[in-house]
């Protein structure tokens, strides 16, 4: 037997024409832009010079709480969070929600 043919259920679902429900498809993208977060507050806090436990201390999280944003696993996402990222990563956020799913977020540097 091949497992290169092997399929997940979601991706059969998909090739023979059905959808995913709509819960479905809003989790994976909570999941898609939490990823895409940590990978942004790892980047700026890297740029910056900063520990983990550094940047806790600025946004009141635990080191574990910050690697646990920075690797996507922190759900779900909040304005405070947000908010208080753009603060301590002097960073402004800009997350477009749209209503075909595909949803952005990026850090822009604040003007000196």
């Amino acid at each position: 037997m091949s497992h290169t043919r092997w399929k997940l259920s979601r991706e059969r679902r998909t090739a023979e024409g059905g959808a995913e429900p709509p819960e479905v498809v809003a989790e994976w993208e909570q999941i898609r832009l939490a990823h895409a977060l940590g990978q942004l507050v790892y980047d700026r806090r890297v740029a910056l010079g900063l520990t983990p436990s550094a940047l806790g201390l600025r946004i009141g999280m635990s080191e574990d709480e910050v690697e646990a944003v920075e690797l996507g696993g922190l759900l779900p996402l909040t304005a405070d969070l947000l908010v208080r990222l753009s603060g301590a990563l002097d960073v402004t956020v800009d997350l477009h929600v749209v209503s075909d799913g595909r949803n952005t977020l990026v850090f822009e540097e604040r003007a000196a």
